[in-house]
């Protein structure tokens, strides 16, 4: 791939950016403490004063809901690196439009978040990115120690570095939430089975441990048909967003998966028989949620991070209410599993234009130095964590007052360990932390992970994605209604394929085979 300036996009493409998004976006006020000016490329803001023989950074973030410049780890980074930085922030609206304004105008900021890859990858293609590879060799061995190559992979093109790639959680991010004292009512132990959860549905159904009458919901959920767990039983490990697996060496969408028809005919039947909601179609999230927190459902498809609003909701209606995730359910073949998210978080880079490249790398580099990294991403021993059996506990509210926002801070991860501090912050509710530990500690063979997690940029699937999921799972909606028939499932293939599907995935198993 050609790395060299591409005058066209500097002249034309962007120019034209400025030209569309000039008057709309330069009066938006940015986040995190910086000005108009700032937002649009000229820095400014509350200047910090910079340490002896350092100057001060200038750094673009994402948005967010705090005050870089007068958040805590804010001063820890400057204590630590020895680096003023001054921060800004993009708007939450029309991001993307706004980091490419700011980069056309040749922007003086020394490190810039990208959360979306396909802003970061077009950047790096037309010229507009420091190479870090030599500065990183020369003046980051702790970002070498702490980033993987798999993680640089994701930053990196023909080769060359072109951003720090700050790496996500890896964790199942759904379950099956049921109802356990229902399951004590109708005499039935937790389901390990397919088998057995079908029979657990039909007992809620047909003796209402609820009480709710007319108003009893077996099983709800919202969105997408692709049920996570329930897929698993059928070896189908996909959700509505990720709807990619590997068959045999090569990924498959999940409508062309051999396991869809008879994963959609198990769902189908859960629908007919009344044990799936009949409004599962047109539920939104909340209301799924509000179903199962005003105790009229006994099952709810749930994210672990989404627990404490729901515990707090249901323990008001019902206070003796219990639940948890369901383990996964084994299927008639033996098969069982989550789906386990992962990849890249944000790459953080540096501009071509960029007045210090060389003194962003070393402020990288001091910050993840290990024990600096662990301080500041979850504080001091005994001012805002204790240590338990291994385990990092947060001292409220010491701990959620000054670190509870520090992910928001970090540029690249000390990748062996941070996963245990951030364990950290999953205790402030209990609950979900219980749920977290029971989906996430399940044998890892169980735990089947996103093929597309560490993609590159892909330019067929940046493009075609989305309009590719929603097709699908349009379709299959329609089939749990209506009937799944082998005429429905032909027509949802060739709907797939008339959006870009057959590109999509020469386009993604090129990579796959040869990555």
């Amino acid at each position: 791939m050609d790395l060299r300036h591409k005058r066209g996009w500097m002249a034309a493409a962007l120019v034209l950016v400025v030209v569309v998004l000039l008057a709309g976006c330069s009066g938006q006020e940015p986040a995190g403490g910086g000005n108009k000016d700032a937002a649009a490329g000229g820095g400014g803001g509350e200047q910090k004063e910079a340490s002896a023989n350092k100057p001060e950074l200038k750094f673009l973030k994402v948005y967010t809901n705090i005050d870089y410049n007068h958040y805590p780890v804010a001063d820890y980074i400057e204590e630590a690196s020895g680096y003023a930085i001054q921060y800004d922030a993009l708007p939450q609206e029309h991001a993307s439009e706004k980091l490419n304004l700011i980069m056309a105008s040749g922007s003086n900021y020394d490190l810039v978040d990208a959360t979306n890859a396909q802003d970061f990858f077009t950047f790096a293609e037309n010229g507009a990115l420091t190479d870090l590879t030599p500065l990183i060799d020369e003046f980051g061995p702790h970002i070498r120690e702490a980033i993987s190559d798999e993680s640089f992979a994701s930053a990196s093109v023909d080769g060359k570095i072109y951003g720090i790639p700050t790496l996500n959680i890896s964790y199942v991010r759904t379950g099956l939430l049921i109802r356990t004292d229902w399951l004590e009512q109708v005499g039935l132990p937790m389901p390990q089975t397919l088998d057995e959860f079908t029979a657990v549905l039909r007992a809620f159904r047909e003796q209402d441990p609820g009480g709710n009458g007319a108003q009893n919901i077996p099983f709800t959920m919202s969105g997408t048909p692709l049920i996570d767990n329930v897929a698993g039983a059928f070896g189908l490990f996909v959700d509505g967003g990720a709807q990619w697996s590997e068959v045999d060496g090569e990924l498959v969408h999940a409508a062309n998966h051999p396991a869809l028809p008879d994963y959609l005919q198990y769902v189908r039947m859960l629908y007919e028989e009344g044990l799936l909601d009949a409004e599962f179609a047109t539920n939104k999230g909340s209301t799924a949620a509000e179903k199962f927190t005003s105790g009229r459902a006994g099952v709810l498809v749930a994210g672990w991070s989404s627990i404490p609003g729901y515990d707090e909701a249901l323990q008001k209606v019902q206070p003796d209410a219990t639940y948890q995730f369901l383990l996964p359910m084994e299927g008639a073949d033996g098969q069982k599993g989550f789906l386990k998210h992962g990849g890249i978080n944000k790459i953080t880079f540096v501009p071509k234009s960029a007045a210090h490249p060389e003194d962003a790398v070393k402020a990288v580099n001091a910050l993840l130095e290990p024990e600096t990294f662990k301080e500041m991403f979850i504080g001091t021993e005994g001012e805002t964590y204790t240590v338990e059996d291994g385990a990092y506990l947060p001292i409220e509210p010491a701990f959620f007052d000054q670190r509870g926002s520090s992910n928001a801070f970090v540029i690249g991860m000390d990748e062996d360990v941070f996963e245990t501090y951030w364990q950290a912050r999953l205790r402030k509710n209990q609950a979900m932390y219980d749920n977290y530990r029971i989906v996430n500690e399940v044998p890892e063979e169980q735990r089947v992970f996103n093929p597309l997690a560490f993609a590159p940029y892909l330019p067929q699937l940046a493009a075609s994605n989305n309009q590719l999921n929603s097709v699908v799972r349009d379709a299959l909606i329609q089939m749990v209604v209506d009937g799944v028939t082998d005429k429905g499932i032909a027509d949802m293939q060739s709907a797939w394929k008339a959006a870009g599907g057959e590109a999509v995935a020469a386009e993604i198993n090129e990579w796959y085979t040869s990555r």
